[in-house]
């Protein structure tokens, strides 16, 4: 009998690991709402219980929104009509089975400051390039992926939400060339046990670049984008995703911060264009797209907060990167700083990714105003060696130059009008490399 008990229990535990592959995943939580992002294998039906940590009785029932491609299927839960400024906890039951309940899991509501109070301190963290090894299908030698112990240390810092700057994933030959190969890497990487602490640890907000989109360097000619789309928004609970001809742009605030989030990919002209055609910035090449461009310059202008944090896979400023960088789109890159030059855009402060070195380039604007590209790399991915040509750059904060893994971990704190956002580059067992710190009163063009 005791032997019959003990097969039965390892049964239902295999059962439950065949039954859910990952999750949760908490996505954005809000004033009022919040979003969790789950991975099932099997027919079952999935409900997400979630209570006041206060109000245990006050327990409510939310149902799975599911979706399937393939052999994939994943639920999102949209948890509506909390209370601001709570402590929620949530876990995932099977409605249909007798399975048990998912692992508890929490989450706090922002609090409702405007018009009220100043605006709430907080962190978030950021970083890109997150390559997780996979022998069979990755190239000979040298593993590229490394230490993967950087996502349990980053789930122990108290922060309100991380920002994933793209190369979230690396697509493979073996996953770029079909539809389900997208659907396997994406799913596959998002079911590692490293992250299953992170995910839970804090809301997620992510953009893309080449890697978690398509083959290195692709644009708007890969010939997945659709699905590569649908993929993206089927693994990120973002609020929002592009226009109606398409894109995964979108924006978000947090206190008195503004997030842009940007799309470099979906209408990205090849790399390999002229930058300019007889002495004349290349009209043809463009790498976010008129329409994306002219959305990125209104919500710029009808922006009030403290700092306005634009996100782009590929970097903004580097007149030194050779490569990947807006510097090589002309039209594109002088239309954006001029304009944010001739409308007086305060607060504006750039992040980006894919380099697989940090560093923080700046470059002077009208009337002293330092405007400044933070780019954070690699989370796991290798590292690259900057070239002695991109350390002779007079833009380059040189202290801010880090060739290791790394994360950034963000802090907004102080006085209305005297806000300062302090930026931290962080090793991999949690150890601060290097910071550097924006004053608000600093990021500001003389009025007319």
């Amino acid at each position: 009998m005791r032997n019959h008990l003990l097969l039965f229990i390892l049964w239902i535990a295999f059962d439950v690991h065949a039954q859910v592959r990952t999750g949760p995943v908490l996505g954005p939580v809000e004033f009022r709402t919040a979003s969790v992002w789950y991975a099932l294998e099997g027919d079952d039906l999935w409900e997400l219980e979630c209570w006041p940590e206060a109000s245990p009785e006050a327990l409510r029932r939310f149902p799975a929104e599911e979706s399937r491609r393939f052999e994939f299927r994943m639920a999102k839960f949209y948890l509506t009509g909390l209370a601001e400024g709570t402590t929620y906890h949530y876990r995932i039951v099977c409605r249909n089975t007798t399975l048990p309940p998912g692992e508890r899991a929490s989450f706090r509501t922002p609090v409702l400051w405007q018009y009220r109070q100043p605006a709430p301190d907080f962190s978030f963290l950021a970083g890109s390039c997150a390559y997780f090894n996979e022998a069979q299908f990755d190239r000979p030698g040298r593993p590229y992926g490394g230490d993967s112990t950087i996502f349990e240390t980053m789930s122990k810092e108290p922060a309100a939400f991380m920002l994933w700057l793209g190369d979230n994933w690396y697509y493979r030959e073996s996953d770029y060339n079909s539809n389900w190969g997208l659907w396997y890497r994406a799913y596959r990487d998002r079911s590692l046990p490293c992250l299953g602490k992170f995910w839970k640890a804090m809301g997620h907000y992510a953009i893309w670049d080449d890697h978690d989109y398509g083959p290195n360097n692709e644009g708007a000619a890969f010939v997945f984008k659709e699905e590569a789309t649908r993929v993206f928004n089927a693994f990120w609970n973002n609020p929002s995703a592009g226009s109606r001809e398409g894109g995964i742009y979108t924006r978000f605030s947090y206190s008195d911060v503004d997030f842009f989030l940007l799309d470099s990919r979906s209408f990205r002209d090849s790399d390999e264009l002229p930058d300019s055609v007889g002495g004349v910035p290349n009209p043809d090449k463009r790498m976010l797209g008129k329409e994306q461009l002219q959305w990125l310059k209104n919500q710029l202008a009808n922006s009030k907060a403290s700092f306005k944090i634009i996100a782009n896979g590929s970097n903004f400023l580097n007149r030194f990167n050779r490569y990947d960088c807006l510097v090589h789109y002309p039209v594109e890159y002088n239309e954006l700083l001029h304009f944010i030059e001739d409308e007086r855009i305060d607060g504006v402060v750039m992040m980006s990714g894919d380099r697989h070195h940090s560093d923080v380039i700046c470059n002077n604007l009208r009337d002293g105003y330092l405007l400044c590209d933070i780019t954070n790399s690699a989370l796991t991915s290798g590292v690259h060696r900057t070239s002695d040509y991109e350390r002779s750059n007079p833009d380059l904060i040189a202290s801010m130059l880090i060739e290791q893994n790394n994360y950034t971990r963000a802090s907004v704190r102080g006085a209305s009008g005297e806000r300062v956002l302090k930026i931290e580059f962080v090793g991999t067992a949690g150890q601060a490399l290097s910071s550097m710190e924006f004053l608000q009163k600093d990021l500001r063009f003389l009025k007319n």
